[in-house]
């Protein structure tokens, strides 16, 4: 009885030291706030969560019901599929709270008993701070509930049991806030913040070990196999061998193509659900980072004008803002691609007296169903949120002057005219 007993006091003892050990290391406390409602934090949180690319991993397949769980993520330790994350009391997040958002979202588990598996990547969210997280919570708990039950996760013995988990944290998950490089200037340190947080590059982008956690140093970002295809090598070297440059990388988020290729497998998901929705400013970041350049340089299109010296149009910022931003789809000389991208050139609505049309086009883009009905002409991204009204100015302004049939019956757009035609193009 006395061996029985100390057994038993044994097992106690050592359940209490891992119960403890896990929440000091797993799941500190977080403080107890009430669910944001505000409507510029809900707005706040859609933009978080569409930077987080949450849709991609929380739908599933034919994408319905959205951010209902369900999807297969195929992994050298079993079978995993992601959570309902609407806000349905039964299967999805309904009963959670916003703290326990915060811990399940930064140190990947609200529970002692039940921690996430890596999968969800809140080895790079760890650097969110509490008022993000809030704020993405409260964005999901606005959405209508979805009553689905994902299936079950299938991992290999002893993968399998939970727990488990804390200790591979402590191996693997760094629990450090966000560290800006203070030699590099707030547009390159936005980049890496948004790259190594919820952007979540490295995490499809470094290869893994044994454990499945991703390796430092010289292999951070140096590429690994995913979903059947590689995520390449995103180092500023590599990227740089393989012809990219920061205005083309910014094109790429934008349209998920550029000169170097179009996207496809899981980027094809991360740029439709994540990195075309981002603002072009973080955009220019990420592409800052990953380029490690300086944010100052000049774009693609500045360079261009530049070299073309007197022979560079009038209007040299609208150009330049073509060049960078419209020239890659459209061609240089506003001739677009036959059957797949329409010239500009000759184009009844560049040559409209108003230049309405033209102005609604560039800033609303036009999404592929918009366009399903042309011979197979592709969406076209909107930049009312990437270019400021003086820009969409001067870019309507050379568009006209330079590829409008008769130039003679039209006036430059001023600054004014743009912005009045702004207010009356519906914001998705």
């Amino acid at each position: 009885m006395r061996l029985l007993a100390g057994l038993v006091g044994l097992g106690v003892l050592g359940l209490v030291g891992y119960a403890g050990f896990a929440w000091i290391w797993g799941v500190p406390g977080a403080e107890s706030r009430p669910t944001l409602t505000a409507e510029t934090d809900i707005d706040a949180g859609r933009y978080l969560a569409d930077m987080g690319d949450c849709a991609a991993c929380h739908t599933g397949e034919g994408n319905v019901p959205s951010l209902a769980g369900g999807r297969s993520f195929d992994t050298p330790f079993g079978k995993l599929y992601s959570s309902n994350i609407t806000p349905d009391k039964t299967y999805g997040i309904g009963n959670m709270t916003s703290a326990e958002f915060y811990q399940t979202m930064v140190y990947g588990a609200d529970s002692v008993l039940a921690p996430l598996y890596p999968a969800m990547p809140y080895t790079s969210y760890h650097i969110l701070t509490r008022q993000e997280t809030d704020q993405i919570f409260a964005y999901l708990m606005s959405l209508e509930p979805v009553a689905s039950q994902p299936p079950a996760n299938a991992l290999n013995f002893p993968f399998n049991i939970r727990p488990l988990m804390f200790g591979w944290n402590l191996l693997f998950a760094s629990r450090a806030p966000f560290g800006p490089d203070p030699q590099k200037d707030a547009v390159w340190n936005r980049g890496k913040w948004i790259s190594e947080g919820l952007g979540h590059c490295g995490e499809c982008h470094t290869p893994r070990n044994i454990l499945g956690a991703m390796e430092g140093g010289d292999k951070w970002f140096a590429g690994a196999v995913i979903g059947g295809f590689e995520a390449p090598n995103i180092q500023p070297g590599a990227l740089a061998q393989r012809g990219w440059n920061r205005e083309d990388l910014v094109t790429y988020f934008e349209s998920g193509a550029g000169p170097q290729g179009s996207a496809f497998g899981e980027m094809f998901l991360a740029i439709k659900d994540s990195l075309r929705k981002l603002t072009h400013e973080d955009q220019v970041a990420l592409a800052t980072y990953l380029m490690d350049t300086a944010s100052a340089s000049p774009t693609k299109g500045q360079s261009i004008v530049s070299q073309l010296g007197a022979a560079a149009h009038a209007n040299a910022s609208g150009q330049a803002l073509y060049l960078s931003h419209c020239a890659l789809c459209h061609g240089d000389q506003g001739q677009g691609i036959p059957n797949a991208i329409p010239p500009l050139a000759g184009n009844s609505t560049v040559a409209q007296t108003n230049g309405f049309n033209l102005i609604a086009v560039t800033a609303k883009g036009l999404d592929a169903e918009d366009m399903s009905v042309m011979a197979g002409y592709g969406p076209m991204p909107g930049y009312r949120d990437k270019l400021t009204a003086p820009q969409l100015t001067d870019l309507a302004n050379y568009i006209r002057a330079a590829f409008a049939p008769d130039t003679t019956q039209l006036q430059p757009l001023s600054q004014s005219e743009v912005e009045t035609i702004l207010k009356s193009v519906p914001v998705d």
